[in-house]
C-alpha cells in the first residue's frame, strides 16, 4: 500500500492552490477534503433566506435557484440566481442574483440591488408577454 501524502492549500476562483509546489505522479488517486470555515450555513438554509428576502423586499413572484458557493473579497458567499415564478410557466430569468453570507447567514443587499431586480423583473415579464 502506498503511503498517504498530505498537501494543504486553498480554493481560489474554483481552483485548488497548494501551499507548496507539488509534482504528483500521473494516475495518482487524489481525495479532496474541504475543511473551510467551521460553521458554514448550508445551501438549503441560505436559499430559504434568499427566498424570504426576495418575497419580502422585491416581489412575491420571485424565487432563488440552486446556490453556488463563491468567494468575494475573501468572504464565502452562497450566490443564487433570482427568477420570476408563476403558475403555468417555468421560472423566467435570471433577473439578477442574491448573495447570502455563508458564515453568518445574512442576505447581503442594498437599495440599488433591490431596485435593479424590480426593474429587471418588469422588463423581462413585459418582453415575454408582449411576444406572446
Amino acid at each position: 500500500m502506498t503511503p498517504l501524502t498530505r498537501y494543504e492549500g486553498i480554493v481560489r476562483r474554483g481552483r485548488i492552490e497548494l501551499s507548496a509546489q507539488a509534482e504528483l505522479p500521473e494516475g495518482s488517486h487524489v481525495v479532496v477534503i474541504l475543511t473551510g470555515p467551521k460553521s458554514l450555513v448550508d445551501e438549503a438554509a441560505a436559499r430559504r433566506k434568499a427566498n424570504r428576502w426576495l418575497v419580502e423586499s422585491v416581489g412575491n413572484m420571485l424565487a432563488a435557484d440552486e446556490g453556488r458557493l463563491v468567494e468575494h473579497e475573501g468572504q464565502p458567499l452562497w450566490r443564487f440566481g433570482a427568477y420570476v415564478t408563476g403558475r403555468g410557466h417555468i421560472p423566467w430569468g435570471p433577473i439578477g442574483h442574491v448573495d447570502v453570507d455563508a458564515q453568518q447567514g445574512d442576505v447581503l443587499h442594498d437599495n440599488s440591488q433591490t431596485e435593479q431586480l424590480i426593474i429587471n423583473a418588469k422588463a423581462l415579464v413585459s418582453s415575454i408577454l408582449s411576444s406572446e
